[in-house]
């Protein structure tokens, strides 16, 4: 099996009515790319004060995330304000590189 490259991806939102009126998809959203193994781990940031989601993804590259973030309710109805993407090699822990591919390769 190929090794994926990881991503952490953050939304940033300011629509409280939109957000809850698509969460229950959203979450629907999650949990197949959870079991599909494309998401690895997924959640809101607590204590800030802006609204935050960070989601972890492992994918065969940018444009197969891409296509991922196009399916998410959320991205779909423009709830989402901004959005970073990262690359990330996780080394240590339950995500160490020995499960994913470098994002230098």
């Amino acid at each position: 099996m190929a090794k994926k490259k990881v991503f952490v991806v953050t939304y940033t939102h300011d629509d409280m009515v939109g957000w809850t009126k698509y969460l229950l998809a959203h979450i629907k959203y999650l949990k197949q790319h959870v079991a599909a193994g494309d998401l690895i781990v997924s959640g809101p940031s607590e204590g800030d004060h802006k609204r935050q989601a960070i989601l972890i993804f492992a994918v065969r590259d940018k444009a197969a995330l891409m296509e991922l973030i196009h399916q998410d309710p959320y991205f779909q109805h423009d709830l989402i304000t901004s959005m970073t993407i990262t690359p990330w090699k996780p080394q240590f822990g339950n995500l160490d590189e020995s499960r994913f591919e470098s994002q230098d390769d």
